[in-house]
């Protein structure tokens, strides 16, 4: 090959990698869940052979981008799963513990592709060690005689004998391929006997387009490869290749093919039919019996695939290609509505800041034709915004995925961390359908890592533990999603000791964050355990007890606008509420006003607007700020007063009854601007610290609004001063949950 073509190859090479990361990495994490199902369900065929397919993909793969050691590695990876999948090895918890390693070193050399340097020597004795441990348990299971169902009728010695043709289209090139290193990965696999080169679609050289495919190449492959092995070799290319595979069959392999190869027939009687192994008379006789059968005994129903292979003679696997193919129709007869495509993360983050400015403008356009009072340009501006509205739902839900894919990473994380710790723990999801924006969701992982350890570090008892304390000796862990109004709630809450609270206030008198004597609420208790280096535990671990982690997930739910609630029982457990909103790009806003300056609620938060007359809210003894509410107490936050705006007060006010997670309470304004779509932009720097204020948006008119944080300002409107005491209630256990 020369030079150029080198060059060539390298460069289509590189084009096509990210790509193939990418999927290499879904297929990695794919196989992570899948085997932490089968320990749940280990004799799961279906599991058993996508765990297979899953791994067979990424060698496949990668032996066609020259990965070598992606390619050797996940070989004796494959080898062992497919004696799972025959029955020669069951799975254990120590072999499930193995694969999962063995996942994690496939996934490094896949991340570690492009970095020859990342692949130290240490990584280099792991892989070393982890073969050792394959290859001693598929050494001492495997078998001498070899299955040739698969893969054709081989020689004695095992090989068989593959004739492969592929017809390359046109764009080969240009989506960064080469069908030499296809040629290439085959001639890994075995033997090339033959190999022919076809020219004909070759134009005139004034003709012949350099980035253009003319190739065809027909080989004849020595190999003791399956078809599928082989077939995964064009996995890049099938879109734009014709290819054909073929090997010498048997009868039942020829049946096996043609079932494979008919179009969607739902019944089994009629496959078998339509590919002649059986007659129609057969299986009218077959029917009968099952019929007959029946009715002797209601109770009792035999299979048709099992009286076609004891009364009609039909061969056990053709039988089982037929089920296979109804199974298959089944799983696809949906999917033909739902296709997937894949868009760039910064492709799709730059629609919605182009959706943003659009908002923008058409609400400045719907300004000015207000103030042109032209009836037929004000129903055209109403159109377009009623369209944009539309065109915001439609691209926001985009970028809305199921919290469950970040859920199940967890999986690992749990067991990994109870066996590090010897605490027996059931694992629980609930409401992984649950949607809410992918940034939020890629944002949310790390402060739910860590509030997940520290339930099973600190919440979660020893077997021992909770045995003595009439607890059942695995503690249970749940992690659910559900929607709220407006937002997303996530729930993580075990069964475990709950929060010490006698400790947690002594700490905080110790270092001064409560004044000595003052018994705050058990709320605000709670929440000491977000301070800045605040822990309670008795010793650091590995997991924590540093008092590093807890003010740092408060703070990064609280950049997303979102907020986190803590309930405790003293030894039975502890439940952690963080309240999302679906999405951080743009809202349904309810716009007020307060003198000159604007501000903007969630629509979805507000309950209803009462008018007040200045002066009609009072104080209660604890100092709040409140209004009667049809005989209710409705606590009151006056921006006016909050904010210290200079503008002179109206005789009248109104009052928008806000629905928050402490609550309802009031939020008093002067004017109410109605309905506003809100595009949400960052505070600056200065103003991050502002108490009350979420962000900010620009008006059509240019001006800015403020966005209100309505947690927050609920938190100022339920704020009352702590009463004093000499101790804290009494009822805390004395083995409570600590916090790090």
């Amino acid at each position: 090959m020369s030079k150029s073509s080198a060059d060539s190859d390298a460069d289509f090479i590189a084009q096509a990698m990210p790509a193939f990361i990418s999927e290499a990495q879904e297929q990695t994490e794919t196989i992570e869940q899948l085997l932490l199902q089968l320990e749940e369900t280990p004799d799961d065929r279906e599991l058993l052979d996508s765990l297979f397919r899953c791994a067979h993909t990424v060698k496949g793969s990668a032996g066609i981008f020259g990965l070598n050691k992606v390619v050797e590695f996940t070989h004796h990876v494959e080898t062992l799963l497919d004696m799972m999948r025959d029955g020669q090895v069951a799975l254990s918890p120590q072999l499930s513990t193995l694969l999962l390693q063995c996942n994690d070193q496939i996934k490094f050399l896949v991340g570690a592709a492009n970095d020859e340097a990342a692949d130290s020597a240490e990584q280099k004795d792991i892989r070393a060690d982890l073969v050792i441990q394959l290859r001693a348990i598929t050494e001492a299971q495997s078998a001498p005689a070899v299955v040739a169902a698969a893969t054709g009728v081989p020689a004695s010695d095992g090989l068989t004998l593959w004739s492969i043709t592929a017809r390359f289209g046109p764009e080969v090139f240009r989506n960064g391929m080469d069908p030499l290193s296809i040629a290439r990965y085959l001639g890994g696999l075995g033997r090339v006997q033959k190999m022919h080169c076809g020219t004909e679609a070759v134009p005139p050289l004034v003709n012949l387009n350099p980035e253009t495919c003319y190739l065809t190449f027909s080989m004849e492959l020595e190999s003791k490869a399956a078809r599928d092995e082989i077939d995964g070799a064009f996995s890049f290319v099938r879109e734009d290749c014709e290819i054909e595979i073929v090997a010498p069959e048997t009868p039942q392999q020829k049946l096996t093919r043609e079932i494979d190869e008919l179009p969607e027939t739902p019944r089994l009687g009629d496959m078998l039919v339509s590919v002649g192994a059986v007659t129609q008379d057969q299986l009218s006789q077959v029917l009968s019996v099952q019929e007959r059968s029946k009715a002797l005994a209601p109770a009792v129903q035999s299979k048709v695939g099992d009286l076609l292979e004891t009364q009609a003679g039909v061969a056990h696997e053709v039988v089982e290609a037929a089920l296979g193919k109804q199974q298959k129709i089944r799983e696809n007869a949906p999917s033909e509505e739902g296709r997937y495509i894949r868009v760039q993360a910064d492709r799709l983050d730059a629609v919605i800041n182009l959706l943003g400015e659009l908002v923008i403008a058409g609400a400045g356009a719907t300004l000015l034709a207000r103030q042109s009072r032209q009836s037929a340009l004000t129903e055209a501006s109403l159109q377009m915004n009623s369209l944009i509205e539309e065109i915001r739902n439609g691209t926001l839900g985009l970028r809305m995925v199921p919290v469950g894919e970040t859920f199940s990473r967890f999986r690992r994380v749990v067991r990994d961390t109870a066996s590090s710790l010897g605490k027996e723990v059931n694992f629980e999801i609930h409401g992984g359908e649950a949607e809410l924006d992918k940034s939020m969701v890629e944002k949310i992982a790390d402060p739910l890592m860590h509030l997940v350890r520290n339930s099973l570090d600190h919440g979660l008892e020893p077997p021992q533990e909770r045995v003595a304390a009439g607890k059942t000796r695995a503690g249970t862990l749940t992690l659910s999603a559900q929607h709220e109004t407006g937002c997303i709630l996530i729930r993580i809450e075990d069964d475990g000791r709950g929060i010490n609270r006698e400790r947690v206030l002594q700490r905080a008198w110790n270092r001064g964050l409560v004044e000595q004597g003052v018994v705050p609420s058990n709320d605000t208790i709670h929440m000491l355990i977000f301070e800045p280096g605040f822990s309670t535990a008795e010793q650091v671990t590995n997991l924590s007890g540093r008092g590093v982690g807890m003010d740092v997930v408060r703070r990064n739910i609280e950049a997303l606008r979102g907020s986190i609630k803590l309930t405790s029982e003293p030894g039975v457990g502890l439940q952690v509420d963080i309240r999302l909103p679906l999405t951080l790009a743009i809202i349904d806003g309810f716009m007020v006003a307060v003198g000159k300056s604007k501000y903007v609620l969630p629509l979805e938060s507000v309950v209803e607007v009462i008018e007040s007359q200045r002066g009609e809210a009072k104080f209660d003894r604890t100092g709040r700020r409140v209004m009667e509410l049809r005989g209710a107490v409705l606590p009151v936050v006056s921006l006016r007063t909050l904010y210290g705006s200079d503008a002179a007060p109206t005789e009248r006010t109104s009052v928008v009854v806000i629905q928050s997670i402490h609550g309802r309470y009031g939020i008093e304004i002067d004017v109410l601007l109605g309905q506003y779509q809100t595009v949400i932009k960052p505070l600056g720097r200065l103003f991050k610290t502002l108490r009350g204020i979420s962000g900010s948006s620009i008006l059509g008119s240019g001006e800015v609004a403020l966005i209100l944080d309505v947690n927050s300002l609920g938190d100022l409107a339920a704020a009352e001063r702590p009463s004093r005491n000499s101790h804290p209630a009494s009822n805390a256990a004395a083995g409570a949950q600590t916090v790090s």
